[in-house]
């Protein structure tokens, strides 16, 4: 039970540092928010992995993976997925976002041969079926505030984007069982689309303030980069198809901590917590 537990474990440090960005996020932007986090985490991960690694069985094919891994994710999810959450709010960012064990487990079956039962097909279907409701209740959640349907684009993309790196991810902790060095190699790879962007946009530089938005999103970045160890040792013990359906129990870690944090900023609708039973009911199936 090692890894289903890492795994529940990873999925509250992570919906407590949603929340915690939520809290700020309208002081800075997604590019702003993503950056300071992954950079606080690599400051974290490196001196942990140096302690924590023998790295005289270091793998070259396992850490290229993670790098090309970390450019996905972190990388690119995390700007797709802060994005998301100052469009569509919080929890039902959260709650799309949820949807990447289908594409995880579709590839882990496809690539990894691993094996679904009847019930986790069954688990798969309650889970799209709770983010179409999510949808549904939209605009009944961020106090009223409305958005446009096509905002759905940035959770739906960090999601397939997850579940994409999630397969390369076990290909690479198959290849050299090195969780903490893996999550370090990923998040210094996870930089490199943040320094593209900032190679290439003017804005993007004269918006930059790392000192402003240090002071606001330290502590996420903390909380993201334990939620990265954890998974990545969850990932080691399990498969891709029953760790990252226990990864999308989040949106209820979001809910619970936005509920007792974000009162005056955004309001859980009965609708979603319906649609949060419901994914939670495909992920029991998924792992059963």
């Amino acid at each position: 039970m090692n890894g289903p537990v890492l795994a529940l474990l990873s999925a509250l440090a992570s919906g407590l540092s949603v929340v915690l960005v939520s809290k700020y996020s309208k002081k800075s932007n997604a590019f702003n928010v993503s950056l300071v986090i992954t950079c606080v985490g690599t400051v974290i991960l490196w001196p942990l992995a140096v302690l924590l690694t023998d790295l005289g069985s270091a793998n070259l094919e396992g850490l290229i993976l993670f790098a090309i891994g970390g450019v996905l994710s972190p990388g690119l999810v995390r700007l797709l997925y802060y994005r998301g959450l100052r469009m569509v709010g919080t929890s039902v960012n959260s709650s799309i976002f949820s949807i990447y064990p289908l594409y995880a487990s579709l590839l882990a079956v496809l690539m990894l041969n691993e094996i679904l039962s009847l019930e986790n097909w069954a688990g798969i279907l309650c889970i799209v079926l709770g983010v179409v409701s999510v949808e549904m209740s939209s605009r009944e959640i961020s106090s009223g505030n409305r958005f446009a349907r096509r905002d759905f684009i940035f959770p739906i993309l960090g999601g397939l984007t997850f579940g994409v790196s999630s397969i390369i991810r076990k290909y690479a902790l198959d290849a050299y069982n090195a969780p903490v060095m893996g999550v370090a190699v990923a998040h210094t790879f996870a930089l490199l689309p943040y320094l593209l962007m900032l190679m290439l946009s003017t804005s993007t530089r004269n918006e930059l303030s790392l000192k402003r938005d240090l002071r606001f999103f330290w502590i996420a970045g903390i909380g993201q980069a334990l939620s990265w160890i954890l998974s990545f040792y969850a990932l080691s013990y399990e498969g891709v198809s029953i760790i990252t359906p226990l990864l999308s129990v989040e949106p209820l870690f979001v809910a619970f901590f936005a509920y007792l944090y974000l009162k005056e900023l955004e309001r859980i609708s009965p609708r979603l917590i319906a649609s949060m039973i419901l994914t939670v009911l495909g992920v029991i199936l998924v792992i059963t």
